[in-house]
């Protein structure tokens, strides 16, 4: 398998696996990525900026996700907990989805370590946010070893926060 920045060519597959991913959170009943966020432009923003990444299994995209190490001002404030390091320690992993046909075969796992790998570079930590209905994400961030830090407030919603510990030592 294959990690790596997302290029133009990339995009008709990412934004096949996030539409399918936005219908399949609806069908669950999750009210995360309903409301026109993200978004085509979004992910064609991500390629531009540098921050979409790619899984790539037999030269197919199997999941797409954008890391950011800059940031995300929705986390300057946490409710009901706290973050595990300082702010500016860490990186964001966004928009992270499987395409439905690998749904439940660990490439969101994959996905995840390997994001991990790239920010530990860099980076203290690894923060990610996800809807509380989300169960998938739920179930996943504590088996990789995050850590429920409290709920994040983002366009009037709740969203509940996670945060790894990846290299202690920066």
């Amino acid at each position: 398998m294959i990690f790596r920045k997302a290029i133009v060519d990339d995009l008709e597959r990412a934004i096949e696996i996030m539409n399918a991913a936005i219908v399949r959170l609806g069908a669950a009943g999750v009210d995360q990525w309903q409301h026109g966020y993200p978004n085509a432009e979004r992910l064609v923003r991500d390629v531009e900026e540098g921050i979409g990444y790619v899984l790539v299994k037999d030269d197919e995209v199997v999941a797409y996700g954008a890391m950011v190490f800059t940031g995300e001002p929705a986390y300057a404030e946490i409710a009901d907990g706290e973050w595990l390091t300082s702010e500016g320690d860490y990186a964001v992993v966004h928009r992270m989805c499987v395409a439905e046909e690998h749904v439940g075969k660990g490439y969101g796992r994959r996905f995840m370590a390997e994001a991990e790998r790239v920010a530990a570079q860099s980076k203290r930590s690894m923060r990610v946010d996800t809807h509380a209905d989300n169960r998938a994400m739920q179930h996943l961030m504590p088996s990789m070893g995050y850590t429920y830090c409290g709920i994040i407030y983002f366009e009037s919603r709740y969203l509940t926060a996670f945060e790894k510990i990846l290299n202690p030592e920066i």
